[in-house]
């Protein structure tokens, strides 16, 4: 009779063992990754340009082209 009682608890430690182990594998899977922030909707560079090329944009950028020029499209809100 105590074989049956200690395998009993065995059986049941390694039940509540597996049941952890997934509810934990459950929650970490949908969390966001570590370090991450929410969307706010705005980008950021801190990437510093190079010279010559900020040249060559003013260069292409005339006061004709920018009076044509036309914004681009921009997502819409749901």
């Amino acid at each position: 009779m105590r074989r049956r009682t200690v395998s009993r608890w065995a059986t049941a430690a390694v039940l509540l063992a597996a049941v952890v182990a997934v509810a934990a594998w459950r929650s970490a899977a949908g969390a966001p990754p570590p370090g991450t922030e929410p969307d706010s909707g705005s980008t950021r560079s801190d990437v510093l340009p190079n010279p010559d090329e900020v040249d060559e944009v003013r260069d292409y950028w005339t006061p004709e082209r920018m009076k044509d020029a036309r914004p681009a499209p921009m997502p819409e809100d749901d």
